[in-house]
């Protein structure tokens, strides 16, 4: 079986957000994907979802990534 591998470049496809809803994320696994996405350019933030005005957390951090993830915990939707 032979599958084609699909980016968003060769599908011409400019993506301005994109979310996932977990039910339960452990720390660990949080981690695992924080780093993942700080490999592929990708700053990583979290912040409460409670709080009326949210205090953005450092997690990874480098200068020279362009985009941005968020994790929002404690967020009842």
């Amino acid at each position: 079986m032979n599958q084609n591998k699909l980016t968003f470049e060769s599908e011409n496809l400019v993506v301005d957000y994109i979310s996932f809803k977990f039910q339960y994320l452990e720390d660990f696994t949080k981690t695992k994907i924080a780093d993942y996405l700080f490999k592929i350019g990708f700053n990583s933030y979290q912040e409460s979802g409670k709080l009326t005005k949210p205090i953005k957390e450092p997690i990874l951090v480098n200068s020279k990534n362009q985009f941005q993830v968020c994790f929002v915990r404690d967020n009842s939707y």
